[in-house]
C-alpha cells in the first residue's frame, strides 16, 4: 500500500517520454481536421459547379448537341477542381396531367453511363423531389457526380454520416466519396432546351 501511495504522489517525469506519447495524438488531429475541411470544401465546390452547369443549360436558346455536352463536362472538370473524371446527367422532362406523371423528353449524359428513364422520374416523384409543374411544362434536371478521395487516411468514419443520399454516397470508410448534387431548373428564354438530331429528324425538346 506504501509503495502505491508513493506512486501516486509522485509527480516526476520526462519531457521526452511525453512528447513521444502526446505527438501522433496531435499529429492525427492535426491531419483529421485538415481532412475534414477540405471534405467540406469539395463538396462546396460541387455544388457550385453543378448550379453554374444547370444556369449554363437554362440560358441556351439554341438546340445543343454532343460536343457542346463534352465542352459541358470540361467545364466541369474545371470548376471542380480535384476531380480529373467528374461526371454529369441532363434530362428534359414534362408534366403530364392527365395521369399526374413526369414524362422524359430527353436525356444524356457524360461519364455517368446510364440516362435518366421514366421510370427513374416516377421514383424521383414518389420521393417528392420533383416541383409540381403546369400541364406540358418543361424541365431541365442537371445532376453532377464527383469523387473525392481525401489526402491522408485518418480512419474518420462519421464524416459520411453528415451527407445524405442527395450529396454524397455513403460508404463505410472515407477513402473515396462521391458528391452527387441534383438541380431542377427551368429554361429561361425558350419553352423547351432541345437535343439536336440529324435531319431529316426534328429536335427532340
Amino acid at each position: 500500500m506504501n509503495t502505491w501511495r508513493k506512486f501516486r504522489a509522485d509527480d516526476r517525469g520526462s519531457m521526452a517520454v511525453e512528447f513521444v506519447l502526446v505527438t501522433p495524438i496531435l499529429v492525427w488531429i492535426i491531419m483529421s481536421t485538415f481532412v475534414y475541411f477540405d471534405l467540406f470544401r469539395n463538396e462546396a465546390n460541387a455544388h457550385r459547379a453543378a448550379l453554374t452547369l444547370a444556369d449554363m443549360f437554362s440560358r441556351e436558346q439554341t438546340d445543343i448537341d454532343g460536343n457542346y455536352l463534352n465542352g459541358a463536362r470540361s467545364l466541369l472538370q474545371t470548376l471542380t477542381l480535384d476531380d480529373a473524371t467528374p461526371g454529369f446527367r441532363i434530362t428534359v422532362y414534362r408534366y403530364q396531367q392527365s395521369d399526374d406523371t413526369f414524362r422524359r423528353v430527353w436525356s444524356r449524359n457524360r461519364g455517368v453511363g446510364t440516362n435518366l428513364t421514366n421510370a427513374d422520374l416516377l421514383a424521383l416523384q414518389t420521393a417528392g423531389r420533383l416541383p409540381r409543374m403546369a400541364d406540358d411544362d418543361r424541365a431541365i434536371l442537371v445532376e453532377t457526380f464527383t469523387d473525392y478521395e481525401p489526402p491522408f487516411d485518418t480512419g474518420i468514419r462519421f464524416l459520411t454520416s453528415f451527407f445524405s443520399a442527395d450529396g454524397v454516397a455513403p460508404r463505410e470508410e472515407l477513402d473515396s466519396i462521391t458528391f452527387r448534387t441534383f438541380n431542377v431548373i427551368r429554361p429561361r428564354f425558350t419553352l423547351s432546351l432541345c437535343w439536336e438530331v440529324p435531319p431529316p429528324a426534328p429536335s427532340l425538346c
